[in-house]
Formats: structure tokens, sequence, C-alpha cells
């Protein structure tokens, strides 16, 4: 996208009546078996320390962001959506920025996400975005399907330092 051309969507809080939307753009995103279900879609979305945030082009959502924060103010980043036809145009470092901003507002130290470790295009995206490996999670998705476990600092540790 360029730098200086403003972008062709704008970005919100997701509400409820986007939950079909959300649901079927994640079914268009993610193979079967990766892609969540109803119910888990459902579940995230209503845990209390749920954030989300649409990313929203002539009403129509392109694409969506969703994660939670843990008791140790931890935030996981449960997905980033984008519609495959509105790839590189800066949706998903929006909205990804966005949900950490809203997490590092609500005082999260840092996030976690996991990721295919056979998707290079995403795991460069995160390191991109200040994003470390911390490891493999064996057979995350499936039987042979592993993911990293990645984590960014949104707030250091300690007092700051001069």
């Amino acid at each position: 996208m360029n730098a200086s051309a403003a972008p062709s969507f704008r970005l919100r809080s997701v509400v409820s009546g986007d939950f079909e939307k959300l649901y079927g753009l994640d079914q268009v995103c993610f193979e079967p078996g990766v892609a969540y279900s109803r119910d888990e879609l459902r579940r995230f979305l209503s845990m209390s320390s749920c954030e989300g945030v649409v990313a929203e082009a002539e009403l129509r959502v392109v694409g969506f962001a969703i994660g939670y924060l843990s008791r140790g103010k931890v935030a996981h980043v449960v997905t980033l959506d984008v519609d495959p036809g509105r790839r590189r145009e800066g949706l998903g470092r929006d909205l990804l920025e966005n949900l950490l901003a809203r997490f590092a507002g609500h005082r999260a130290r840092r996030a976690h996400l996991e990721v295919s470790t056979e998707n290079r295009g995403a795991i460069a995206f995160y390191e991109k975005l200040g994003f470390v490996r911390l490891g493999t999670i064996r057979d995350y998705y499936a039987p042979g399907a592993h993911a990293f476990e990645m984590e960014k600092i949104l707030v250091p540790e300690g007092p700051a330092r001069r």
C-alpha cells in the first residue's frame, strides 16, 4: 500500500452482529481443521477479556483480529484473518497493531500467538512486527502439523532506565 494513500478500509471494534461475517471469513482464510468452529469462535468472543477489531470496506468485513487477556497480563492473539483478495494492503498489520495497542492499554506486558511452522509468509510478517519465536508446539493443529509459539514484548518489565 502506498504510504501516502489513505487506507481503503476503516477499523472498528467487533460487535455482536458481526459473528456470521467473522465466522465466514475465518472459513475462507483457513483450511478445515484449522478454521474455528462456530462454538469455538463464540467462546472466544464471549470471554470477558476479549478484544476484537474489524477492518471494514464499503460496509463489508474484509479482515479481523481477536484475542484475549490472561490473568498474568499476557495477551493471546487468537486469530488474524484478512480476505485473500485484500492481502498486502496493510490490513493485517493495522489490525494486529490496533489489537496489540488495545491490550497494552489494559497493561498487557507481552503478547503470544501460534503460527504454523509451514506458513513462512506469516512467520516473516510476525517477525517484522517484532514477534520472536519461543519454541515449537508439536501437533498443535493436527498430528504432524506443528506451530511456533511467538511472543512480542508490549511493555518492558521493571522501571525505565536512562
